[in-house]
């Protein structure tokens, strides 16, 4: 005689299992989804997702983008067991990547190309500008409330930043605006007048950071300086010089301090400076370390420290890439210490970490997004037998 089945969990008890379900483990959550088709309506259920992300806390680094040499890699390398929906960015170059989208420019068709790499959605936005050298970003509409674990298909922002010089490099000037989708209309532009020793202004080519309503660019004149594009209050640009450059180490990167205001990391012989903001008497904000971490005893044995790099700053993680010239990309989760190889690549010294959940709540097409991780990663595993 056959046993009897044994009892079907109740629908609350589903939801509180599957919200405990990892998110650095995405291959876990397709596998829910295909259990059943209730178990797919729970997980793409708009409630429950803002339940796993409020359980969860911080988005996850879900993997980083790059530009190879060879225009033939892929630009995506992910550090979870993520597979991004494929797409080919052979004429692309990354600029951005930002609230779960990334930024590409298409020199094959002078194209701005946002793309989402856990659905592959793009769209394309005309340079009007091609020939101007500037500084773009790439992030949400929404606004300081958005969590971003929902608005991958909805309105972004095209901020950008640039520098022109005059009178044979004796005058500088910066300038910002900023491209709603939702309009379709790029803002008045902001000019600000710099004073320079050099005579020289340009971006240095690192993503900017957002950091409490504004961008922050590093211009590299030789005294180093960080121009300021607050998307909040006006739109206003303002300069903030870095440290002396003798304190600043082999490589720094812009970041979220401790206390939520601006912060910046430094590496020096196997040492990472932390920095943050303070206001000063007169009202100025200066600078000041907040702490040093000694990295040799955080990574492994025989990383040759004098040739590693900071590589990028992962915003709503709170996470640093540290890259070695043969020993591989690490992340160092700077709340925990945790430190992590995430791939093999050497002498990377630009990353865009893509931050993330696994579980937006549908594309525009209200197709879950979940039967696009199952489609790729059965076309994954098809390729690969």
């Amino acid at each position: 005689m056959a046993s009897p089945p044994p009892p079907e969990l109740i629908p609350d008890a589903v939801a509180e299992i599957l919200l405990r379900l990892t998110p650095e483990d995405p291959a876990g959550l397709v596998r829910a989804s295909a259990v059943c088709k209730p178990w797919l309506r729970t997980l793409t259920d708009p409630a429950f997702l803002r339940r796993y992300r409020a359980f969860h806390g911080t988005s996850r680094v879900l993997g980083f983008l790059h530009n190879p040499i060879d225009r033939r890699r892929e630009r995506f390398v992910p550090t979870t067991a993520l597979r991004p929906h494929a797409a080919a960015h052979r004429t692309c170059v990354v600029i951005d990547c930002r609230h779960g989208r990334a930024l590409l420019y298409d020199y094959g068709s002078g194209e701005f190309v946002v793309w989402d790499p856990v659905t592959g959605r793009e769209r394309r936005i005309p340079d009007e500008a091609p020939d101007v050298c500037t500084h773009h970003s790439v992030l949400c509409a929404a606004g300081p409330g958005c969590d971003h674990s929902t608005c991958g298909g909805g309105p972004l922002l095209l901020p950008t930043g640039q520098y022109d010089e005059e009178n044979e490099g004796m005058h500088c000037f910066a300038y910002g605006c900023c491209y709603s989708s939702e309009t379709g209309e790029t803002s008045a532009q902001t000019d600000l007048y710099l004073e320079h020793e050099h005579n020289q202004c340009f971006l240095d080519g690192r993503p900017p950071v957002l950091v409490g309503g504004a961008l922050y660019l590093v211009e590299d004149s030789g005294i180093g300086k960080l121009l300021r594009y607050d998307l909040l209050g006006g739109r206003g640009l303002s300069v903030m010089k870095l440290p002396p450059a003798n304190l600043l180490g082999t490589s720094t990167v812009v970041m979220t301090a401790s206390n939520g205001g601006l912060g910046l990391a430094t590496f020096y012989r196997g040492m990472l400076f932390l920095w943050s903001t303070e206001t000063g008497p007169n009202g100025d904000a200066k600078w000041a370390h907040i702490n040093i971490i000694q990295l040799e005893k955080l990574l492994p044995v025989g990383i040759r420290m004098s040739l590693a790099c900071l590589s990028g700053f992962a915003e709503d993680a709170n996470v640093i890439f540290l890259s070695t010239d043969d020993n591989g990309i690490f992340t160092i989760e700077l709340k925990s210490l945790l430190t992590r190889k995430v791939c093999d690549m050497g002498n990377v010294n630009r990353v865009f970490p893509y931050v993330s959940f696994y579980t937006p709540a549908g594309t525009a097409t209200r197709v879950s997004p979940i039967f696009v991780w199952i489609t790729a990663i059965c076309d994954y595993s098809v390729r690969h037998i």
